[in-house]
Parts: structure tokens; C-alpha cells; sequence
């Protein structure tokens, strides 16, 4: 039995997709430890492994700059690190891994030189497509981004690229087929898919016995007064003024339980919300708030599994809502990266990348 530990970024996005990874690897007997706050305390404990108590320094939501959301990160990063280098010592583990905005557990891993694998949440990058490339062009490099990598590579060490490198192998949670020029990408990248388990912390959920289901995360309010007087179930997450009769709110959605049930996902398109909507066959209405949910969203439209939009209007949101539930090329298509998802393997895949580094 070998002792993990798994740094995440503790914000739903890259928390949550990691999930099944860490249930699988105590399924297989090891002993995992996961830095958590109080908010995701549960749903680690769900998966057997062991919380490490932390606070944190994150907003409810992040921004939608990718340059602020940095920032952010680096300063999550600074104040974990104090907190977590000691219990590491103390109880050190036998491998690391580390979500790509948690740059914490990467230090820790080389400060203990202990072998360690970075966990992709975030579409990945290569010689032949680079996601920073993509997000910010080196011509617009300025100031402010001259002196977060100033202040990042004081923090970690090193430039970004060589603490990157530092881990021997990297583990997506999304399938080849998903990211760009994914044929180009060597044995050193696994790509796992999304990595789910049971959610028993976020409750149940009974579907509707004679309607389809629109699940929406993002916009829902405009998609609320789209549903008025429409054939269609709604069930949303968020606050909505005078909800029509086949409007249900929530404040935390069961997601996967209704993705299960669900004909069209409305979404900011988080990389974890695609993933989990096209493993379970949904189609997807996406409204971007952060810079790589607009990568995200312009993949879901370019694989044609879903429509990018900039703005939402509810003759938008029922005209798309018809569309995409009935529209059999569009179906056929989520289908199809369906099958290559649960091809990819999972939580199995992405745990049999950390027994083999364990091996080595």
C-alpha cells in the first residue's frame, strides 16, 4: 500500500473531476491524503481517502481573466504552502499528484524529491498546440503578466515549462480525441477522460415522469423564462425570480444524477461540466465566463457536440433547446465522443498511471 497525496485547486472545476481517481486508488488499497477546505471536506471523505484541513484564499467564483485567475492561483498557492509543507514532512508520501493550477503540491513534491504527475483539468499544451499560446499570444505579453511569471518562478523555483517537465507523466481528464491536435501528443500524457464517482454529498434526485430534462448551470434566469409555457423540464442551479411550474431550483444540482435524465446541458463549459455532459451522451448550449471555457466551447462547436454562444436570449434558448434534442447528426456525433470517453478508461485509466510510476 503505497501513501498518495493529490493537490487540487480547491474550486469545484478542478476538484470535482478528480474525484473517481482518488475512490479508485483507495479502491486498490492505498492510503490517499487530500489537501481540502470545508467545502469539498465531504466529498473526499465520500471517496474514502483522508482530508487535509487548509483554508483557502479563493473567491466563491473566479474571474473571468485568465491573468487575475493566475494571480489567484499563485496567491492560493503561497498560503497553502505554509500550511501543508509540515504535514508532508511528517507523513511523507511515496508519489505526488498535482492539479495544473495547484502549484503547491508541486513544490512539496520537489522539496521532498518525490516522484510526482500533473493532473490536466485545463486543455493541454505541446510544440504543436499550447493552450498559453492560445489564451494569451506572446505579442501581448505587458507588465503585469512579466511580473506574475517573476513572482510565479520565485514561488516554484524555476521557469513554468521546467517545473512542468519536472512531472514524469501527466494525466488528462478528457479523452485524445477532445484536444486539439491531440494526435501529436506522446505516451507521456494519458489521456484518461473524466474521472467520476458517485456524489451521495449532493444529494438525490428524482426526474419528472412525462418531460424531457434541460439541466442549466449558467444563464438561468433567461433560460427559466425560456421554459415558461414550454414542453420541457427545467431544473436549475441558482436563484430565479417567479419560476414557472416546470422550473426546479436548486442551490447545489445533483449533476451527474441529472445528466443522467437530461436532453440538452446549458453550461459555462468548464472542462468538468463538458466532460461529465458528453460521458453521459448530452449535447450542450455553452456561454463562457473564463477564457478557457471559450476553448472549451469553440471544441464542443467545432466537434459538433453543442453550440457557442456569446449571448443568451430566450428565443435563443428555445430555439437551440429544440435543436439540439432533436437534431440526429448532432446526436450521432455526441454518441460517437461518448463511446471514445468510456474508451478511455476513467478513474482507471488515470490510476493505473500512478501504479505504474509507483513501479518504476
Amino acid at each position: 500500500m503505497a501513501h498518495i497525496a493529490i493537490f487540487l485547486m480547491p474550486e469545484r472545476g478542478h476538484f470535482l473531476p478528480a474525484l473517481g481517481m482518488i475512490a479508485e486508488l483507495v479502491r486498490r488499497g492505498h492510503r490517499v491524503s487530500v489537501p481540502a477546505t470545508a467545502r469539498f471536506a465531504a466529498a473526499v471523505a465520500e471517496c474514502g481517502a483522508t482530508a487535509i484541513p487548509c483554508t483557502s484564499t479563493l473567491p466563491d467564483d473566479l474571474p473571468g481573466s485568465l491573468l487575475d485567475t493566475a494571480r489567484l492561483a499563485l496567491a492560493e498557492a503561497e498560503s497553502a504552502l505554509p500550511q501543508l509543507e509540515g504535514t508532508f514532512r511528517d507523513d511523507p508520501p511515496d508519489f505526488v499528484v498535482w492539479d495544473i493550477a495547484a502549484w503547491c503540491g508541486g513544490v512539496i513534491a520537489h522539496r521532498l524529491e518525490v516522484p510526482n504527475a500533473l493532473l490536466e483539468v485545463l486543455l493541454t499544451s505541446n510544440e504543436h498546440w499550447s493552450l498559453g499560446t492560445e489564451l494569451v499570444p506572446p505579442s501581448t505579453f505587458d507588465p503585469a503578466v512579466i511580473r506574475l511569471f517573476t513572482r510565479l518562478h520565485a514561488f516554484i523555483g524555476s521557469s513554468l515549462p521546467e517545473f512542468v517537465a519536472g512531472a514524469h507523466r501527466r494525466i488528462a481528464l478528457f479523452p485524445r480525441e477532445f484536444q486539439p491536435h491531440g494526435d501529436t501528443f506522446g505516451e507521456h500524457v494519458t489521456f484518461a477522460g473524466p474521472c467520476l464517482t458517485g456524489r451521495e454529498f449532493q444529494g438525490t434526485w428524482e426526474p419528472p415522469a412525462d418531460r424531457p430534462v434541460v439541466l442549466a448551470t449558467t444563464g438561468t434566469q433567461v433560460c427559466a423564462d425560456a421554459a415558461r409555457g414550454m414542453p420541457w423540464h427545467l431544473v436549475t442551479k441558482g436563484k430565479v425570480l417567479s419560476p414557472s411550474l416546470n422550473v426546479e431550483t436548486h442551490d447545489e444540482v445533483p449533476q451527474l444524477a441529472v445528466l443522467r435524465r437530461a436532453s440538452v446541458f446549458v453550461t459555462r463549459g468548464g472542462m468538468g461540466g463538458v466532460m461529465e455532459a458528453l460521458h453521459h451522451g448530452v449535447p450542450m448550449i455553452v456561454i463562457p465566463h473564463m477564457a478557457d471555457q471559450r476553448l472549451n466551447g469553440q471544441r464542443v462547436e467545432e466537434l459538433g457536440l453543442g453550440v457557442l454562444l456569446d449571448t443568451v436570449t430566450v428565443e435563443g434558448v428555445r430555439s437551440l433547446v429544440g435543436q439540439l434534442s432533436s437534431d440526429s447528426a448532432i446526436s450521432a456525433r455526441v454518441k460517437d465522443m461518448q463511446r471514445m470517453i468510456h474508451r478511455a478508461g476513467g478513474s482507471t485509466a488515470a490510476a493505473d498511471v500512478v501504479e505504474e510510476e509507483l513501479a518504476r
